[in-house]
């Protein structure tokens, strides 16, 4: 295969890459952070109560605490997601009333025990849970003595049952609370006896027994997953961490869309000043220097798209594009248009050195390339660093910075390579004055 035809090849790749960014930004756009949107961004960190410490496990049964209320305050699309060993951010885009959320989010996660009143054993769990929605108290009012919450479990585990294998989950409870659970199977025996956290209804298996001698079982039609849900559930009304608000930030509509614009502005104005500096000190290298810039410009949105439908698709927190992202994309912008300059005055010095245009061309692009390479790849090591210690916004910054290393060296090597091994035998390549070699003559 020849040269020209390898060239071909590497344009008809990248414009293929470029043809499926421009497809992924029209029809799945990367979302807008809460600081461009407005809404509220809170980071809880954990802190271990006496005789427990901040484990993967406690933190993982925090987030499904969290996610659950969050839930119940309607709010569109929120994210939810572990920061780090001991934190977790919560984003909820368009709050109107942070007061409450933060009141919703930061209370303790409430764990009960309670009978369901014979008049309302047949309904199912969605139909109780309705009811508590409406006000209304389905429940056994219980004395004090038998009142049982989440302290009373000891651990919460998925098992099998003996004969057909199907899930269930199996309970242990402390020495008070296994006494207290055996008081109560007594005397609601064969009784529904509903498991609930935060006021919504988990399960409402019936007691079949009058002792359980500290342990206990669900059993029903679970699948696997059911029943790890029920389980982790369990689990939350135990917490054994404290989560308080480390950091809180509240962001008006009208500001973030100030905010969206003002980026969107800082980056025009970058990208024109950028692109007449290249055309008036490379001249027509100066010009394939903007196309390379909108391809580059095209291939960072666009994997930053790619990314946030991969992660959709995987029933995973998507990003969001957020005022640091945006200013990571301004700073690649000019990292890109340096990556051009390094290239571009290589040539110009072998061209000087009395080397042919295409022969120059080769040994600049190849050296420049070298050069570029290297400084790239300490940027994606400080970046990689602050993606894995950071939090936030400053993962969104450093995203975007190795995102757009990734795109730049892609940009370089398939399309600026291929585009001056291809225009190398135009007459205007050759022109001393028009590829910048020499000043324009007064």
């Amino acid at each position: 295969m020849s040269n020209k035809q390898k060239y071909i090849l590497s344009l008809l790749f990248i414009f293929i890459l470029v043809a499926g960014s421009i497809y992924l930004l029209i029809t799945k756009p990367p979302k807008l952070g809460l600081d461009l949107q407005g809404g509220m961004n809170v980071i809880l960190t954990a802190k271990a109560k006496s005789g427990t410490k901040v484990t993967s496990k406690t933190m993982d049964l925090a987030v499904s605490v969290i996610e659950q209320r969050v839930n119940k305050l309607g709010v569109s699309e929120p994210q939810i997601s572990r920061q780090g060993s001991r934190s977790i951010m919560v984003q909820l885009p368009g709050i109107k009333n942070p007061d409450k959320v933060l009141d919703v989010i930061g209370k303790t996660a409430l764990l009960e025990f309670k009978p369901v009143k014979d008049e309302y054993a047949g309904l199912t769990e969605e139909e109780l849970n309705e009811m508590i929605k409406k006000g209304q108290d389905p429940f056994v009012t219980l004395p004090d003595n038998l009142r049982l919450t989440g302290d009373a479990l000891s651990s919460a585990s998925v098992g099998y049952e003996e004969t057909g294998g199907k899930p269930k989950v199996n309970l242990s409870f402390t020495s008070s609370g296994g006494k207290k659970f055996d008081e109560l199977a007594k005397q609601y025996f064969e009784k529904r006896l509903a498991i609930i956290l935060d006021n919504k209804i988990q399960s409402a298996p019936v007691l079949k027994s009058t002792h359980y001698g500290g342990k206990a079982e669900i059993t029903g039609k679970f699948t696997i997953d059911e029943a790890k849900s029920l389980a982790l559930v369990l689990q939350t009304g135990r917490l054994p961490v404290e989560l308080e608000i480390s950091e809180n930030q509240t962001v008006g509509p009208t500001l973030g869309r100030d905010s969206l614009l003002a980026g969107l502005r800082a980056g025009i104005i970058g990208l024109i000043i950028v692109a007449l500096y290249m055309l008036g000190f490379y001249r027509v290298y100066g010009l394939l220097s903007w196309f390379t810039l909108s391809i580059f410009i095209t291939l960072l949105l666009g994997s930053l798209a790619a990314i946030n439908a991969i992660l959709t698709l995987s029933n995973m927190p998507g990003i969001s594009l957020t005022l640091p992202g945006i200013a990571g994309i301004v700073f690649m912008l000019g990292s890109a248009a340096d990556s051009s300059v390094i290239v571009y005055e290589r040539i110009k010095e072998e061209t000087k050195g009395g080397k042919s245009i295409r022969t120059a061309m080769n040994t600049g692009y190849t050296h420049g390339f070298k050069t570029f390479l290297d400084a790239d790849l300490v940027t994606f090591l400080t970046a990689a660093v602050l993606f894995y210690f950071g939090i936030g916004p400053v993962r969104g910054f450093a995203l975007t910075l190795m995102l757009g290393i990734g795109c730049d060296l892609l940009t370089s090597f398939f399309f600026t390579r291929a585009a001056l091994g291809l225009l190398a035998p135009l007459k205007i390549f050759s022109n001393p004055v028009m590829s910048g070699v020499k000043e324009v003559s007064s």
